[in-house]
């Protein structure tokens, strides 16, 4: 099994109950894993700050701090401990930073998550998911290349009317 993951913001969002859409067990879900990742896995982040400008922009909160923005917390705080925070290099292609230069990484497919995946593929890390429909419609994609995504929600990770391609189960 991989120590190496990273996590697609959604699940970040979920934990912090902004995702009204799912059931409390989902959310459960989100929270547990978070605090499991924080314990024993080591959290793999882009070296550009891409994945954490949009933790940071997600999980903004006033008040009691919520499981991801704790999460996002002990990112920040652990990036100097490779134990527990490994900064990834990637190569964005062009200024939205939405494609990425690597061989395996296919261009116009998953723009918004690329920088997880091009994370995923330079770390071989695993991904995990709570409610993005894009890493089931794609799991054909992600199994080519070898990248492990871990649903957490798989019900939640599919548009209606689609097959979900669960990895795990409900």
């Amino acid at each position: 099994m991989r120590d190496r993951t990273v996590v697609d913001t959604n699940v970040l969002v979920t934990a912090n109950g902004r995702a009204t859409h799912v059931e409390a067990a989902c959310q459960l879900r989100c929270v547990d894993e978070l605090a499991r990742i924080t314990r024993e896995e080591v959290v793999c982040v882009d070296d550009k700050g891409l994945i954490l400008r949009e933790y940071q922009r997600q999980t903004e909160s006033v008040g009691q701090a919520q499981p991801g923005t704790v999460f996002f917390k002990h990112v920040w705080q652990k990036m100097g401990d490779t134990r527990r925070v490994r900064l990834i290099p990637v190569d964005p292609i062009g200024r939205e930073g939405r494609e990425f230069s690597h061989p395996a990484l296919p261009r116009n497919n998953l723009k918004k998550d690329a920088k997880f995946l091009a994370v995923a593929l330079n770390a071989d890390a695993a991904i995990v998911n709570a409610t993005d429909s894009d890493w089931a419609e794609h799991r054909e994609l992600t199994d080519r290349m070898g990248v492990d995504v871990k649903q957490l929600c798989p019900r939640h990770a599919i548009r209606p009317g689609k097959s979900s391609g669960d990895r795990a189960s409900e």
